[in-house]
């Protein structure tokens, strides 16, 4: 068990040759946290990263860059602009996903511009992933597309929060809960949990996991959650597949991080846990 932790240490520092080493407590850095015992993690604060850019090691699709007026701590966060339909995101990829393998925490605080826009006019739902990953799946052995965190809203302005699964020649398919919710421009803390082994996915939303989304298959039982047993990429940002009304929707994201335990609000800074807005 000692020579696996320090053989994942190894492997999660290695490939942050762009990133920077963080300590808990010490703000405006990107990369491995040593403070949180074998849960070790990787953390994105965005405190270093120039306005307008994104995080070294990254590649971004569509406009999104970091701001300083809106952070959930410190002084920056990602943003994503507004555009009618498309992808706002940046991208990891590489030996930081091979070492988190079969299973991993993620954790993100995201917000949205209000009002947030509606299907546009004509149209029933908007489907959004805030958090997506390229994989190959375990059960047919294609390239998918696995959003461990999207969100579906509907005419009416409410949406739901949904696991979902898109193969590029198959039918997707997911799990979500009912149309309970509504965008806020206050900070939601959004936990994910994934574990090839168990083919098990849980969300939490402000700590509280929503077992409506959530489930856990078995093992070897890969039908209608197909996780994968490693990641190629993981996505955080915003994309919507169907118009949204208006200019579309503004959001921010904050403090991401990725590790083998749960990490909930571990590693924020002490001391700017308030959200900062100039």
């Amino acid at each position: 068990m000692k020579q696996t932790t320090s053989r994942l240490a190894m492997l999660l520092v290695a490939p942050l040759l762009l990133f920077s080493t963080a300590r808990a407590g010490e703000p405006g850095k990107i990369g491995l946290d040593p403070q949180v015992g074998t849960g070790k993690f990787v953390s994105i604060d965005f405190e270093n990263v120039p306005v307008g850019q994104i995080p070294p090691g990254f590649t971004k699709t569509g406009d999104v860059g970091v701001v300083d007026d809106v952070a959930h701590t410190g002084h920056k966060s990602l943003k994503m602009l507004p555009a009618e339909k498309g992808a706002r995101k940046i991208t990891l990829k590489g030996d930081i996903l091979n070492a988190l393998s079969g299973e991993h925490w993620g954790r993100l605080y995201f917000k949205v511009k209000l009002p947030a826009p509606e299907p546009k006019e004509g149209g029933k739902v908007i489907h959004m992933t805030i958090v997506s990953g390229t994989a190959t799946s375990p059960l047919a052995h294609d390239a998918i597309e696995v959003r461990t965190l999207g969100i579906v809203e509907n005419a009416k302005g409410a949406f739901q929060y949904l696991y979902n699964v898109q193969p590029k020649k198959r039918p997707e398919f997911g799990k979500g809960t009912k149309y309970d919710y509504h965008f806020t421009d206050q900070w939601t803390l959004a936990e994910w949990h994934v574990d090839y082994a168990t083919q098990t996915y849980q969300l939490f939303i402000n700590g509280e996991e929503v077992k409506a989304a959530s489930f856990s298959n078995g093992a070897g039982k890969f039908e209608k959650s197909e996780i994968p047993q490693v990641f190629e990429t993981l996505s955080f940002g915003w994309t919507n597949y169907q118009p949204a009304s208006g200019e579309g929707f503004t959001a921010w994201i904050d403090d991401i991080a990725l590790g083998k335990d749960r990490i909930g609000d571990r590693g924020l800074v002490t001391g700017a846990r308030k959200s900062h807005e100039k």
